[in-house]
C-alpha cells in the first residue's frame, strides 16, 4: 500500500511538473508575441492611412495582417493553444515596445513582416486559406467595413 501511495505521488507529481512546464511560454511564443505586437501598431497605422484615403495603404495593410495573422498560426500549430496566455503575452509585448525608440521598433516591424510572410509562404494550402480570411476578416473590422 505505501509503494502504491508513493508511486501514485511520484506519477501526480511529474504531471504537475509537465503541467507546469507546458504553461510556461517558450522562446518562441514570446518572440511571436512581439512580432504580433509589433505588427498590431503598424496595422493601426495603415488602417488609418487606408481610412484617410490612402488607398495604396491597402495592400500593404493587408500583407502585414496575414503576416501577424501567420504567427498566431504558427504558433498554435507548435501546441500553444492557450489564447488566454497568449494574449496575456501579446499585451505585455505591446505595453514593452512603448519603451522602444522609433527606429528600432520600425526595424523590428519589418522584420517581423518579412519573417510572417515566410512563415506563411511555407504554410499549406488549407492554412493560407484560413490565414488570409481571418486577415481580411481583421481588416475588414479595422475599417469599419
Amino acid at each position: 500500500m505505501k509503494t502504491l501511495t508513493i508511486a501514485l505521488l511520484s506519477i501526480s507529481g511529474l504531471w504537475l511538473m509537465q503541467a507546469a512546464a507546458a504553461s510556461e511560454p517558450s522562446p518562441r511564443d514570446l518572440h511571436a508575441a512581439q512580432c504580433v505586437a509589433a505588427l498590431e501598431v503598424n496595422t493601426e497605422d495603415l488602417a488609418q492611412q487606408v481610412k484617410s484615403g490612402q488607398e495604396v495603404s491597402r495592400p500593404v495593410l493587408l500583407e502585414r495582417l496575414v503576416s501577424g495573422t501567420a504567427f498566431v498560426g504558427d504558433t498554435y500549430l507548435h501546441g500553444n493553444s492557450d489564447e488566454k496566455q497568449a494574449r496575456d503575452l501579446a499585451s505585455k509585448a505591446l505595453e514593452a515596445q512603448k519603451s522602444l525608440p522609433a527606429p528600432e521598433l520600425a526595424a523590428r516591424q519589418a522584420a517581423c513582416a518579412d519573417e510572417g510572410a515566410k512563415l506563411f509562404a511555407s504554410s499549406n494550402g488549407l492554412q493560407q486559406v484560413v490565414v488570409k480570411r481571418l486577415a481580411k476578416k481583421r481588416m475588414d473590422k479595422l475599417l469599419g467595413a
